[in-house]
Protein backbone atom coordinates (compact mmCIF):
# COMPACT_ATOMS: atom_id res chain seq x y z
CA UNK A 1 0.00 0.00 0.00
CA UNK A 2 1.53 3.24 -1.08
CA UNK A 3 1.02 6.30 0.94
CA UNK A 4 3.87 8.62 -0.87
CA UNK A 5 3.28 11.55 -3.26
CA UNK A 6 3.94 9.35 -6.12
CA UNK A 7 1.71 6.71 -6.11
CA UNK A 8 -0.14 4.58 -3.23
CA UNK A 9 -1.56 2.06 -5.35
CA UNK A 10 -0.30 -1.20 -4.86
CA UNK A 11 1.29 -2.31 -8.18
CA UNK A 12 1.30 -5.68 -7.95
CA UNK A 13 -2.99 -5.30 -7.91
CA UNK A 14 -2.93 -2.82 -10.30
CA UNK A 15 -5.67 -1.02 -8.29
CA UNK A 16 -5.78 2.13 -5.85
CA UNK A 17 -7.07 0.96 -2.62
CA UNK A 18 -4.90 0.86 1.16
CA UNK A 19 -1.98 1.28 -1.32
CA UNK A 20 -2.95 5.15 -2.31
CA UNK A 21 -1.53 5.92 1.56
CA UNK A 22 1.31 4.13 2.41
CA UNK A 23 4.51 3.58 0.50
CA UNK A 24 6.07 0.11 1.50
CA UNK A 25 3.65 -0.62 3.78
CA UNK A 26 1.69 -4.54 3.47
CA UNK A 27 -1.92 -5.55 4.30
CA UNK A 28 -3.49 -8.77 5.56
CA UNK A 29 -5.71 -9.00 2.47
CA UNK A 30 -4.99 -8.53 -1.21
CA UNK A 31 -5.85 -4.26 -1.79
CA UNK A 32 -8.62 -3.65 -4.07
CA UNK A 33 -10.00 -0.52 -5.39
CA UNK A 34 -12.57 1.35 -3.53
CA UNK A 35 -15.27 1.53 -6.32
CA UNK A 36 -18.55 1.95 -6.00
CA UNK A 37 -21.79 0.60 -9.06
CA UNK A 38 -23.92 2.81 -6.77
CA UNK A 39 -25.95 5.80 -8.74
CA UNK A 40 -24.05 8.94 -7.94
CA UNK A 41 -26.21 11.36 -5.40
CA UNK A 42 -26.46 15.26 -5.21
CA UNK A 43 -24.27 14.84 -2.15
CA UNK A 44 -22.06 17.49 -4.18
CA UNK A 45 -24.21 20.61 -3.69
CA UNK A 46 -25.86 19.48 -0.66
CA UNK A 47 -24.72 21.56 2.51
CA UNK A 48 -23.84 18.22 4.06
CA UNK A 49 -22.37 15.10 2.91
CA UNK A 50 -22.03 11.78 4.90
CA UNK A 51 -20.11 8.80 4.12
CA UNK A 52 -19.89 5.29 5.78
CA UNK A 53 -16.53 4.35 6.41
CA UNK A 54 -17.61 1.16 6.06
CA UNK A 55 -19.17 0.73 2.65
CA UNK A 56 -17.31 1.19 -0.91
CA UNK A 57 -21.13 3.73 -1.55
CA UNK A 58 -21.41 7.65 -2.64
CA UNK A 59 -21.95 10.10 -0.03
CA UNK A 60 -25.49 10.80 1.73
CA UNK A 61 -26.08 14.32 0.81
CA UNK A 62 -27.78 15.83 4.51
CA UNK A 63 -29.33 18.84 5.40
CA UNK A 64 -28.13 19.20 9.12
CA UNK A 65 -25.09 18.21 11.00
CA UNK A 66 -25.31 15.25 13.19
CA UNK A 67 -27.06 15.74 16.61
CA UNK A 68 -23.68 14.14 18.34
CA UNK A 69 -20.19 13.70 17.43
CA UNK A 70 -16.88 15.07 17.02
CA UNK A 71 -16.09 18.27 15.06
CA UNK A 72 -12.98 19.84 13.51
CA UNK A 73 -12.51 22.34 10.69
CA UNK A 74 -16.16 21.54 9.65
CA UNK A 75 -15.95 18.03 9.74
CA UNK A 76 -17.66 15.57 11.91
CA UNK A 77 -16.72 12.18 12.74
CA UNK A 78 -19.40 9.52 14.76
CA UNK A 79 -18.22 6.34 16.29
CA UNK A 80 -19.70 2.90 16.07
CA UNK A 81 -19.42 0.51 18.82
CA UNK A 82 -16.14 -0.87 17.34
CA UNK A 83 -15.19 2.10 16.06
CA UNK A 84 -16.06 2.42 12.54
CA UNK A 85 -16.39 5.78 12.01
CA UNK A 86 -19.32 7.73 9.52
CA UNK A 87 -17.97 11.03 8.44
CA UNK A 88 -20.14 14.52 7.25
CA UNK A 89 -18.08 17.51 5.66
CA UNK A 90 -19.81 20.72 5.86
CA UNK A 91 -19.79 22.21 2.11
CA UNK A 92 -18.68 25.45 3.92
CA UNK A 93 -15.42 23.34 5.37
CA UNK A 94 -12.65 25.45 4.83
CA UNK A 95 -8.93 23.95 3.04
CA UNK A 96 -6.38 23.28 5.52
CA UNK A 97 -3.44 25.75 5.94
CA UNK A 98 -1.87 22.78 8.38
CA UNK A 99 -2.14 19.82 10.54
CA UNK A 100 -5.05 19.57 12.58
CA UNK A 101 -5.77 16.50 14.83
CA UNK A 102 -8.50 15.31 17.03
CA UNK A 103 -8.13 12.07 19.51
CA UNK A 104 -11.70 10.47 19.12
CA UNK A 105 -10.60 7.85 21.27
CA UNK A 106 -7.30 8.10 23.60
CA UNK A 107 -6.13 4.26 23.77
CA UNK A 108 -4.09 2.55 25.83
CA UNK A 109 -0.27 1.95 26.61
CA UNK A 110 3.02 3.14 25.31
CA UNK A 111 2.89 6.16 22.54
CA UNK A 112 3.81 5.03 18.94
CA UNK A 113 6.79 6.69 17.83
CA UNK A 114 8.45 7.00 14.62
CA UNK A 115 10.34 3.65 13.03
CA UNK A 116 7.70 1.48 15.13
CA UNK A 117 5.73 -1.03 13.21
CA UNK A 118 2.17 0.01 13.21
CA UNK A 119 -0.98 -2.33 12.33
CA UNK A 120 -4.46 0.54 11.47
CA UNK A 121 -7.91 0.68 9.88
CA UNK A 122 -8.33 3.96 8.20
CA UNK A 123 -10.52 6.06 6.16
CA UNK A 124 -9.72 8.36 3.84
CA UNK A 125 -12.26 11.22 2.20
CA UNK A 126 -11.18 14.33 -0.24
CA UNK A 127 -12.10 17.44 1.53
CA UNK A 128 -13.56 19.10 -1.83
CA UNK A 129 -14.77 15.95 -3.31
CA UNK A 130 -16.22 15.05 0.06
CA UNK A 131 -15.95 11.53 -1.34
CA UNK A 132 -14.22 8.55 0.09
CA UNK A 133 -11.22 7.73 -2.02
CA UNK A 134 -10.18 4.47 0.37
CA UNK A 135 -11.02 2.89 3.61
CA UNK A 136 -9.63 -0.29 5.03
CA UNK A 137 -12.73 -0.72 7.20
CA UNK A 138 -14.34 -0.88 3.80
CA UNK A 139 -12.47 -3.74 2.32
CA UNK A 140 -12.46 -5.65 6.10
CA UNK A 141 -8.68 -5.83 6.35
CA UNK A 142 -5.88 -3.44 8.29
CA UNK A 143 -2.76 -2.26 7.06
CA UNK A 144 0.15 -2.37 8.48
CA UNK A 145 4.01 -0.59 8.11
CA UNK A 146 6.77 0.86 9.29
CA UNK A 147 6.16 4.82 10.82
CA UNK A 148 9.53 5.82 8.21
CA UNK A 149 9.83 8.90 7.09
CA UNK A 150 9.84 8.77 3.33
CA UNK A 151 7.49 5.82 3.32
CA UNK A 152 4.17 7.93 4.11
CA UNK A 153 2.82 11.59 3.06
CA UNK A 154 4.09 13.98 5.83
CA UNK A 155 0.89 14.18 7.12
CA UNK A 156 0.54 10.59 8.42
CA UNK A 157 4.26 10.96 9.93
CA UNK A 158 3.42 14.02 11.61
CA UNK A 159 0.30 12.91 12.74
CA UNK A 160 0.52 9.18 13.65
CA UNK A 161 3.08 9.31 16.72
CA UNK A 162 1.18 9.86 20.00
CA UNK A 163 -1.57 7.51 19.33
CA UNK A 164 -1.96 4.41 21.35
CA UNK A 165 -2.89 0.82 20.56
CA UNK A 166 -6.85 1.06 20.47
CA UNK A 167 -6.61 5.30 20.08
CA UNK A 168 -8.99 6.65 16.92
CA UNK A 169 -7.49 9.70 15.60
CA UNK A 170 -8.97 12.84 12.87
CA UNK A 171 -6.58 13.82 11.27
CA UNK A 172 -7.22 17.26 8.40
CA UNK A 173 -4.14 16.97 6.14
CA UNK A 174 -3.15 20.27 3.70
CA UNK A 175 -2.27 19.40 0.58
CA UNK A 176 1.18 20.72 1.02
CA UNK A 177 1.73 17.36 3.99
CA UNK A 178 -0.32 15.20 1.34
CA UNK A 179 -0.16 14.85 -2.30
CA UNK A 180 0.19 17.80 -3.45
CA UNK A 181 0.35 18.96 -6.77
CA UNK A 182 0.10 15.55 -8.19
CA UNK A 183 -1.93 12.85 -6.66
CA UNK A 184 -1.85 9.36 -7.91
CA UNK A 185 -3.69 9.08 -10.91
CA UNK A 186 -6.89 7.65 -10.71
CA UNK A 187 -7.14 8.35 -6.73
CA UNK A 188 -9.88 10.66 -7.20
CA UNK A 189 -8.01 12.93 -5.03
CA UNK A 190 -7.90 16.37 -6.48
CA UNK A 191 -4.20 18.23 -6.94
CA UNK A 192 -3.14 19.93 -3.98
CA UNK A 193 -6.40 18.74 -1.90
CA UNK A 194 -7.08 18.82 1.96
CA UNK A 195 -7.43 14.89 2.87
CA UNK A 196 -9.18 13.81 5.76
CA UNK A 197 -8.29 10.59 7.56
CA UNK A 198 -10.27 8.81 10.52
CA UNK A 199 -6.76 6.89 11.70
CA UNK A 200 -7.39 3.89 14.77
CA UNK A 201 -4.89 2.06 15.89
CA UNK A 202 -5.16 -1.88 16.21
CA UNK A 203 -1.28 -2.88 16.99
CA UNK A 204 2.02 -1.58 17.23
CA UNK A 205 5.09 -3.61 17.56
Amino acid sequence: MHINKTSLSLAAAGALGISLLLSGCSSSSTTEAITSSAPATDAASAPYATTDCASAQPPVPAQSVPMEGQEIGGVVVQLDPAGVPTVTVSATAAAATELGSLDLVTGEGAPVELGANVEVNYCGIGLSSRTMFDSSWARGAPASFPLNPGGLIQGWIDGLPGMKVGGERLLLIPGSLGYGATPPQGSGIEPDETLIFIVQVTAVS
